[in-house]
């Protein structure tokens, strides 16, 4: 399994400097920030869940450590106890749910904003209930040499010449460099694209609404 500190030795070996170690460091991260807002097979989830506590309305990192680095909820489900039977929420714009949450009384919830890295449910719960997100998120960050994800495995040869790319624009000054991560990075990019696509097809054609 690739780890950071690979990706950061592979290049360095393919600029052949070994003098570059922070400056590495910081096109890594830079690159992965840069490719978080991105969707792929490897970071939407809807293995996610976390408990209600009654009378509490906003969920944060202390009730999933994923929240606060939620990029988009795409449908957050309410699991009905003692059997295998989900309910969709209603999603509201955080406007729009000051507006509802005028009545605070409590029950099973039906709706769901999210807001300041939260997510308020409505109607306040009033007792234990098991939610389920379906999310695009931003993979734990890779802060020890050891540390391994999707971007530095399934991702690697793209990170690898973002980060390349940043350090030759923005360290070595090498325009030739430059330009042959700029030819290449797009390949990558749609060949990940396509992996994502291939992975969520259905394999059917399904009909348009006109």
């Amino acid at each position: 399994m690739t780890t950071l500190a690979d990706i950061e030795a592979r290049i360095a070996s393919d600029l052949t400097r070994s003098d570059l170690t922070s400056q590495i460091a910081n096109a890594v991260s830079d690159a992965i920030d840069f490719y978080q807002r991105g969707r792929f097979w490897f970071n939407v989830t809807r293995l996610q869940t976390f408990s209600t506590v009654a009378g509490q309305q906003a969920y944060g990192a202390s009730d999933l450590s994923i929240i606060p680095n939620i990029i988009r909820v795409d449908a957050l489900f309410i699991l009905q106890s003692g059997t295998t039977t989900t309910y969709p929420l209603d999603r509201f714009e955080p406007a729009d749910f000051e507006v509802i949450a005028i009545t605070m009384g409590g029950g099973k919830p039906t709706a769901f904003t999210c807001v300041d890295q939260q997510i308020l449910l409505w109607p306040v719960p009033n007792a234990v209930y098991t939610m389920r997100l379906h999310c695009h998120y931003k993979l734990p960050a890779l802060v020890n040499p050891t540390d391994s994800n999707a971007w530095v495995t399934d991702a690697e040869e793209l990170i690898r010449c973002h980060a390349k790319l940043l350090l030759y624009t923005d360290v070595l000054d090498d325009e030739e460099g430059m330009q042959r991560m700029q030819a290449k990075i797009p390949l990558l990019v749609d060949a990940l694209k396509y992996e994502t696509s291939a992975r969520r097809s259905s394999g059917q054609i399904q009909g348009t609404e006109f």
